[in-house]
């Protein structure tokens, strides 16, 4: 005699049964591929400001995207073709990036100038060496015991 055993995950009052939970997860990748579009678009329109405030800022994160490409063309020819296209395809997100970095540097260097700025030296005290520094009690190795026959089989 065969027993078959059935699991209901939707409960006895759901009346979708498991496609509600199907149903429910493509409306939220739905949703969320809306709200990445916008995003998206909201930077493509705002990336040229962002550029051009990313080289008021430092400069040098751009020059340094650009380092990086040249070295991806130098090191794999074909991975420095596809990062081209990936940064004329994704240019908001790039813009972003490098106007994200700038501001981090900026932020970085204010912080660091700070902080040479303070050449306070801390106080010290200079300690004479002393002679006895420890003095330890001498061990006594126990004396070994007489070979026996035992011993003669591990040789």
């Amino acid at each position: 005699m065969t027993v078959y055993k059935e699991y209901n995950f939707g409960g006895q009052k759901n009346p979708l049964g498991n496609f509600g939970a199907l149903i429910i997860l493509i409306l939220f990748f739905v949703v969320l591929f809306f709200i990445a579009k916008g995003i998206f678009t909201i930077l493509s329109y705002v990336a040229p400001v962002l550029l051009i405030l990313s080289l008021i800022i430092d400069y040098t994160a751009l020059i340094d995207f650009g380092k990086f490409i040249v070295k991806l063309f130098k090191n794999n020819i074909l991975a420095g073709i596809l990062a081209v296209l990936l940064t004329i395809v994704g240019f908001p997100i790039v813009a972003g990036f490098i106007f994200f970095r700038s501001i981090v540097r900026r932020k970085l260097k204010s912080i660091t100038s700070e902080y040479n700025k303070e050449t306070d030296y801390a106080e010290y005290e200079e300690v004479e060496e002393e002679t006895e520094f420890l003095e330890l009690p001498k061990i006594e190795i126990p004396p070994e015991d007489p070979p026996s026959e035992y011993d003669d089989l591990f040789k």
